[in-house]
C-alpha cells in the first residue's frame, strides 16, 4: 500500500532491530486491512453458496529479495477448509468468481448421476454461470476501508523510521543545483 501513494522505504544501514521492527509493523498492517478484506469478502458471496464463505483468506509475506511486504486474498482449496475443520464447498471457489462456460458432464463410476435422491442421468448438459468477481469487486469497492485499517500501522512506521534516523522518501521530490 506505500508504494501504491508513493511512498518508497530505503534502507541506508541495515540494523537489524530497525528492520524487523519494520517487517514487524508492516505485517501487521496488511494483517488489518486483510481482517477488513475478509470481512466484506464473506458478506458478499452469494447466499446459494454459503459454503465458499469457508474458503475465503488472506495470507501475508514479506519477499526475501527486496522486504517488500504482501498481501493476498483469495480462495483456500477445499484440503485447506477440511484442516481447518470446516466444511468445504463441493464447487470450486474460483466458479464464482470466473464463472463456467456451458459443457457436458458425464458420469464416470456410475450408470446414471444422482443427488439427494434425484436422477440426471448419464449425461448432463450445465448451462453455465457468469462470473460474479466477488474478489476483485469486494477489493476494489472498499479500498478507502481497507487504507483506513493500515492507517495507524504507517504512522507507527514512520515514527519508527524517525527514531533510526531516517526518511520515507516521499517520490517526486527533486532538487537541482543549477
Amino acid at each position: 500500500m506505500a508504494e501504491e501513494q508513493g511512498y518508497t522505504v530505503t534502507f541506508v544501514e541495515h540494523n537489524d532491530e530497525v528492520k524487523k521492527t519494520l517487517v514487524n509493523l508492516s505485517k501487521t498492517a496488511l494483517r488489518a486491512s486483510g481482517k477488513v478484506i475478509r470481512k466484506y469478502l464473506r458478506g458478499n458471496i452469494p447466499v446459494r453458496s454459503k459454503r465458499f464463505r469457508n474458503h475465503v483468506g488472506t495470507w501475508v509475506m514479506i519477499d526475501k529479495k527486496t522486504g517488500q511486504p504482501t498481501l493476498q486474498v483469495g480462495f483456500y482449496g477445499w484440503q485447506r477448509v477440511k484442516k481447518k475443520g470446516k466444511l468445504p464447498s463441493h464447487a470450486n471457489p474460483h466458479w464464482i468468481e470466473r464463472g463456467v462456460h456451458p459443457h457436458t458432464i458425464n458420469a464416470k463410476n456410475a450408470p446414471v448421476m444422482r443427488y439427494d435422491g434425484d436422477i440426471y442421468g448419464k449425461h448432463v448438459d450445465h448451462p453455465g454461470t457468469p462470473a460474479m468477481h466477488v474478489l476483485r469487486d469486494t477489493v476494489q469497492n472498499h479500498i478507502s476501508e481497507i487504507r483506513a485499517a493500515q492507517e495507524d500501522y504507517l504512522k507507527d512506521i514512520e515514527k519508527t523510521l524517525e527514531q533510526a534516523g531516517r526518511r520515507i522518501d516521499r517520490g517526486d521530490e527533486f532538487e537541482d543545483d543549477d
